[in-house]
């Protein structure tokens, strides 16, 4: 018999901790075999193969899958459960001791430094195949969507009242920043999907664990794992996830209200990445942040159509604020 309770995290997919008599305590991951099969089955598939070969390649780094299988209807892995754990993003929203922040940080930088150390032959090529992937066919995939459809429409955006155009209209002009900007010709091992809700934190012990790794990323590259870092503390996707956008037509309201502990994480990243790259570099990575709205819209299309037509709204906003910068 095993006693399960869900935890949070997961779009079309369910996370528990689990008891069992004769094993002690797991974490289990589950996702239907029939329903939603290319954002749900497909993208915890990738989750297992990559925090298999992650376990053993970065031992410490990736908690260890313990079996997987089927049950029934539903897939499901395995791992070992951490204890005493909260997320960063969890951590950074109650704590203002910016000591224990700095700690923390530290040891983050340290822990996935560790993934980038390895360099993989690349060229810049690959960079207009992940804008086709990520942005234009995840667009695509709500082109049927009734509420999609009627966002996408509209040539501009109304966006915490500043007027911004649609990002359906701004490919090619997303598509000539990323030619003119992106200049990598390596890759790494990287994590994926490096948001700070995927970032275990045991406060007693000062220990980082990551956890649901992504393998359809295209690109592999530092870049996109800390545009996901931005995703959580530049533009609060965990807190903006948590509200209920307020939508009329093509105007989007929803304000993020400030936090100490996350404020002064953003100061502190955005000070590393100065310090590490160029100006191109540093426009890429905001190039993205802003695609990370485009390739979640699908899924949340599937769970919940007012956070896709508010994501939609967001990236459209972060790119114009991209583009003003400049």
């Amino acid at each position: 018999m095993i006693s399960k309770t869900r935890l949070k995290g997961g779009s079309l997919s369910g996370t528990y901790h689990c008891v069992a008599e004769d094993r002690g305590s797991f974490v289990r991951k589950e996702v239907s075999l029939r329903v939603n099969r290319e954002y749900g089955f497909q993208r915890w598939y990738s989750q297992l193969k990559r925090m298999q070969r992650y376990s053993v390649l970065f031992p410490g780094v990736f908690p260890r899958i313990l079996t997987y299988g089927r049950d029934g209807e539903m897939a499901y892995f395995d791992m070992e459960y951490i204890p005493d754990t909260v997320t960063v993003h969890e951590f950074l929203m109650t704590c203002t001791d910016t000591a224990a922040i700095d700690a923390m940080f530290k040891q983050l930088i340290a822990v996935t430094d560790v993934m980038y150390k390895t360099e993989i032959p690349s060229t810049a090529a690959p960079i207009e195949l992940y804008i086709y992937e990520e942005i234009e066919q995840k667009m695509l995939a709500c082109a049927d969507n009734p509420r999609f459809q009627e966002i996408s429409r509209h040539p501009t955006i109304v966006f915490n009242g500043r007027s911004v155009p649609g990002l359906a209209s701004q490919l090619p002009a997303i598509v000539k920043l990323a030619r003119a900007t992106y200049q990598k010709t390596t890759e790494t091992f990287s994590h994926g999907n490096l948001t700070l809700e995927n970032i275990l934190y045991q406060p007693a012990t000062n220990t980082i664990t990551l956890i649901d790794p992504y393998e359809e990323n295209v690109v592999d590259s530092t870049l996109a794992d800390y545009s996901q870092v931005l995703q959580s503390c530049n533009s609060h996707y965990e807190i903006y996830n948590a509200l209920s956008p307020v939508l009329d037509g093509n105007r989007i309201d929803l304000v993020a209200p400030p936090n100490v502990g996350l404020d002064y994480f953003r100061t502190k990243f955005f000070e590393l990445l100065h310090a590490r790259y160029n100006t191109n570099d540093l426009t890429l990575i905001g190039l993205l942040e802003v695609s990370q709205y485009a390739r979640m819209l699908p899924f949340k299309m599937a769970i919940d159509e007012d956070k896709m037509v508010f994501f939609y709204g967001l990236g459209s906003y972060l790119f114009e604020r991209l583009c003003n910068e400049r």
